[in-house]
């Protein structure tokens, strides 16, 4: 008899719910792309800018992050230009990648931020300056984030704004003084 009860009950709940979809409502839900970008301090959109002595033994951390989050690991590529040499110059930490003298690759890994912390899925690419002894000028480098794919096959944009607009947070750049 109990179980007739319930199952009574159960009936007169399910069918006196009310379907309420978003659309219903008037709400629309839109999915917005997801993309890959330096994150600059205070989450502002401003053009990451650095300046560095050639003798400085701190890497510059420039933080690529996910902030539309992914469901498996990102590999990010990224290239280099301007007058600064990989290996002469400035060297790089890319944790789970690779560098070349043109770019490379940097793999942010999914829930695994730096430090444990709970922000953004997140990887610092560590760029440290190299002290060469040589009077040779001050020297500038750009990365630009060129592509973002993860583990799954799925493409991210790369920098913030929408595709026909200004891209921010796509490049960084650090220059290095020269102390000769």
């Amino acid at each position: 008899m109990k179980k007739i009860l319930i199952v009574w009950c159960a009936a007169i709940v399910f069918t006196a719910c009310t379907d309420f979809d978003l659309e219903d409502q008037t709400i629309k839900v839109i999915q917005l792309p997801g993309y890959v970008a330096f994150a600059n301090t205070g989450g502002t959109i401003a053009a990451i800018n650095r300046t560095v002595a050639e003798t400085s033994t701190t890497a510059q951390n420039l933080r690529i992050e996910v902030a539309t989050g992914s469901l498996s690991d990102v590999t990010v590529t990224y290239s280099f230009s301007g007058t600064a040499v990989l290996g002469t110059d400035f060297t790089v930490t890319t944790p789970g990648g690779t560098a070349t003298a043109t770019g490379g690759t940097i793999v942010i890994r999914r829930n695994q931020t730096p430090a444990g912390t709970t922000d953004f899925d997140f990887v610092n690419l560590g760029i440290r300056a190299v002290a060469d002894g040589v009077d040779d000028g001050d020297k500038s480098l750009t990365i630009t984030l060129v592509s973002a794919t993860n583990a799954d096959g799925k493409m991210f944009a790369v920098g913030r704004g929408a595709p026909g607009s200004t891209i921010y947070l796509r490049s960084a750049s650090v220059n290095f003084t020269d102390v000769d």
